[in-house]
């Protein structure tokens, strides 16, 4: 448990006075969270607070010998918090605010609410009245559009009559809930739409709330970022926005970032997605290019420090930036390394035989190999297979009759730890002088690759 945030509970009586002399300025108004969780295999439970959107651990506690737990939160922030047991859906959201008492009995996907605040039993009949459309999502069953929409369509006439309901004496939660409302099934909606499924519907299948989703200027109001999903919301609302685009016109790289953060009506929002998209970009120059027309946006500490931790991190992987060597065995066990290559360009391509898109890159560069043929430049296949998958690489790289330096960098290992491989295929160019060109150079598919070596060879 993280200590300079949350006590224990003894210790939280303790440091209040209870029992005790003269001692430290007592802490004013502390909440309780106390419960229990029903499966036994479940062994820690965590506290997460929200940040811009996010959810942000707080606080981390073992349960004794009878499922239980317990927080003691100093003097909270009024609003949302979650107690998780690390089960995909097993999130219970609750509200806190100075004073609060709370009792859950935590199970597999949802939770029970022994005792507490008006606010949570808000929260806990909302909780169940959106179990139909988020368990399909949280077990990824079966369920098929023709008996998912009807249970959506069901709630969403009800929405108006349950906003109705929401009259605590807290006129602040009242007015979040209701939004929340809101955000809960429009999420829900868009992760069942999104998620793999054997049979999907078209377009014109879709219920009419599908309809009215996208909006110029989404997500106007701030107050979103209060809940702990928000992010997730914001990527899903980003995904069907384009699905929905009348035409998929070629983006430059440089210019996604801005497109994506252009959808959004609220400047704090915009920051949000500036920040969660951060991890797209595997070059400093990428990064700095994306980032120029939207930099403006990033007001906060937290939202700067994100920012600048990231660029700090890519910087090391700036054009001009001796490479960092890697190496691994070629088709007949010897190992090469990407520092024999110096006086040549050599143009990484990171793939896996098991890899659909890596695959469909092959035939553009054979062709781009051979159109580079004679000249200096090395193409370098680098295989991340798992080491049990050697020979379905050797069997595959002849099979394709694969041209270039073929080697074998064993999985998650050297070459993707280097380099912050997160996904393939992913192209890199280095030049003579063993220099980085880029680290996430465009695919072979694209005429820009080819420009970009011949203007390397160009340059000598």
């Amino acid at each position: 448990m993280k200590v300079s945030r949350l006590l224990s509970v003894a210790a939280l009586l303790a440091y209040t006075g209870v029992n005790a002399g003269v001692g430290p300025v007592p802490i004013k108004s502390p909440s309780i969270i106390q419960g229990k969780v029903t499966n036994d295999q479940i062994r820690k439970v965590t506290l997460y607070a929200v940040v811009e959107g996010r959810k942000e651990e707080i606080a981390t506690a073992k349960l004794n010998d009878q499922q239980a737990f317990a927080f003691a939160v100093p003097s909270p922030k009024e609003g949302f918090y979650y107690v998780s047991t690390g089960i995909r859906g097993g999130d219970a959201r609750i509200y806190l605010k100075p004073g609060d008492n709370l009792s859950l009995i935590v199970e597999d996907g949802e939770y029970s609410l022994q005792s507490g605040s008006a606010e949570n039993k808000v929260l806990q009949q909302w909780s169940r009245q959106l179990k139909p459309l988020t368990m399909p999502i949280v077990k990824m069953d079966t369920s098929t559009f023709q008996s998912y929409f009807p249970k959506l369509e069901a709630l969403v006439a009800q929405v108006k009559s349950n906003k109705q309901k929401v009259a605590t004496p807290n006129k602040a939660f009242n007015e979040m809930m209701k939004l929340q409302m809101d955000l809960d099934v429009e999420r829900t909606a868009l992760q069942f739409l999104l998620m793999p499924h054997s049979i999907h519907p078209s377009p014109d299948q879709y219920p009419a709330y599908y309809k009215q989703i996208l909006q110029p200027n989404k997500y106007s109001d701030s107050r979103i970022l209060r809940d702990g999903d928000a992010s997730s919301l914001l990527s899903l609302y980003g995904t069907y926005s384009y699905m929905n685009q009348a035409t998929h016109e070629k983006i430059k790289p440089e210019e996604r970032l801005a497109r994506s953060v252009a959808l959004y009506g609220n400047d704090t929002v915009k920051a949000v997605v500036i920040t969660q998209s951060l991890d797209a970009y595997k070059s400093y120059d990428a990064l700095i290019a994306a980032m120029e027309p939207v930099k403006q946006y990033l007001v906060t500490d937290e939202q700067n420090r994100r920012y600048l931790e990231f660029e700090k991190k890519l910087h090391n992987f700036a054009a001009g930036k001796p490479a960092l060597s890697f190496s691994g065995e070629d088709v007949n066990g010897k190992k090469v390394s990407l520092a024999d290559f110096k006086g040549k360009v050599v143009v990484v391509d990171v793939w896996a035989t098991w890899c659909g898109p890596c695959k469909a890159e092959l035939p553009y560069l054979m062709k781009l190999e051979e159109e580079m043929h004679g000249k200096d430049v090395v193409f370098l296949g680098s295989s991340v297979d798992e080491v049990k998958d050697k020979q379905k690489w050797l069997d595959f790289v002849k099979e394709k009759e694969m041209k270039g330096v073929q080697i074998f960098t064993k999985g998650y290992s050297e070459l993707t730890k280097l380099y912050n491989i997160q996904g393939i295929p992913q192209f890199m160019v280095f030049d003579q002088k063993g220099n980085i060109v880029t680290i996430d150079a465009p695919r072979p598919s694209t005429p820009e690759l080819k420009a970009l070596i011949e203007k390397i060879l160009t340059k000598g």
